[in-house]
């Protein structure tokens, strides 16, 4: 699993880790400690997340990994879909090919998420409940400003109707 915001990833747990020594160009090791330190990680942390991110992006090409204020969430590439979006409504609410034709994409593309969710299903249900928890929070923010929308379509419509008369 990757990391969520501040949480350290599972593969950092000292039980499910191994040893690994590299050997970096200099310049590559400069990159690794300013983006590690940009995000507040050790080294060490960045370089096996980068390392784990390059084996899924050779086993699930379609899949592409961006940084979201969730933390690290693969993505079907070149779109905006994320893959535990599509997990949800494939086969959930629609066919793959319904899926495919729906939203203008290769069917292949639609199973390679697919894929990567039933491979990364900790994952997926992890940015399933973040993304749920996001929209509660976003509903619990615009529910006053859609009462106040609400109350002043009602205000206008009494002033037009006292105008007609």
């Amino acid at each position: 699993m990757l990391a969520k915001g501040d949480e350290l990833c599972e593969i950092f747990a000292m039980s499910n880790t191994a040893v690994m020594t590299l050997r970096l160009p200099k310049g590559v090791k400069r990159g690794v400690e300013h983006l590690a330190a940009r995000f507040g990680h050790k080294p060490a942390q960045l370089g096996a997340r980068l390392i784990e991110e390059g084996l899924r992006r050779r086993d699930f090409p379609q899949i592409d990994l961006r940084e979201t204020a969730a933390g690290r969430v693969a993505y079907v590439a070149g779109t905006r879909f994320a893959v535990y979006w599509v997990a949800r409504m494939v086969p959930g609410q629609m066919t793959v090919e319904a899926f495919a034709k729906e939203y203008d994409l290769p069917a292949e593309r639609v199973r390679a998420a697919l894929s990567y969710a039933h491979a990364f299903t900790d994952e997926i249900e992890s940015d399933r409940a973040h993304a749920e928890v996001n929209r509660k929070w976003i509903e619990q923010q615009d529910a006053p400003a859609r009462a106040e929308n609400v109350a002043d379509s009602n205000g206008k419509a009494k002033s037009k109707e006292k105008a007609v008369r």
